[in-house]
């Protein structure tokens, strides 16, 4: 009897490992629909000298010795829902593909499975009052949202939240960048 008890229990404990591999992970999809056509023409905001040095001097008052990742405004516009938005759509500099959605904090890199949630690993963003760009600092992975499709030149669907990491943080104003 107690043989057969271990049994089961293993069995059990088993079926119940099995099935947490299967649906484990996160997910940072949400009930708003997103998409961008990143097959499109578009043009980008030009960084001035002026603005490398705003953002050099950003790093050095934050003690910011690692990699920047320049994000510039691009004319594309961003699906919300029924609405059409202008000047949330960002491309970076040092990496052309990767595109940065202001609204809707998403990142998309041309070529992944999935858009993503960058807001982990130290991730951040500033932006001058212009918001022509933004600088971000630790620039890694995050959580994706498994509702998007493959991130490609072309279309880009998912479904996320309401989220502007650059509304709930301070903008910084210097002389400089405006």
């Amino acid at each position: 009897m107690l043989a057969n008890t271990r049994s089961i229990s293993m069995a059990i404990l088993i079926v119940c490992v099995a099935a947490g591999a299967v649906i484990a992970g996160d997910d940072a999809s949400g009930s708003i629909s997103y998409s961008v056509d990143l097959s499109q023409t578009f043009t980008t905001y030009s960084m001035s000298e002026r603005d490398q040095q705003w953002s050099i001097s950003l790093a050095r008052r934050l003690h910011y010795r690692g990699s920047t990742v320049h994000f510039v405004r691009t004319s594309l516009p961003l699906r919300m829902d029924d609405a059409t938005i202008q000047g949330s759509v960002y491309q970076a500099v040092e990496r052309p593909n990767y595109f940065y959605i202001v609204k809707g904090d998403a990142m998309l890199k041309i070529g992944a499975r999935w858009a993503y949630n960058p807001g982990v690993g130290g991730f951040s963003i500033y932006a001058p009052r212009s918001r022509g760009f933004i600088v971000c600092f630790n620039l890694g992975g995050g959580v994706p949202f498994l509702s998007s499709s493959p991130v490609q030149r072309g279309q880009v669907q998912w479904k996320g939240h309401d989220w502007n990491r650059l509304s709930k943080s301070v903008t910084v104003s210097e002389k400089g960048s405006e």
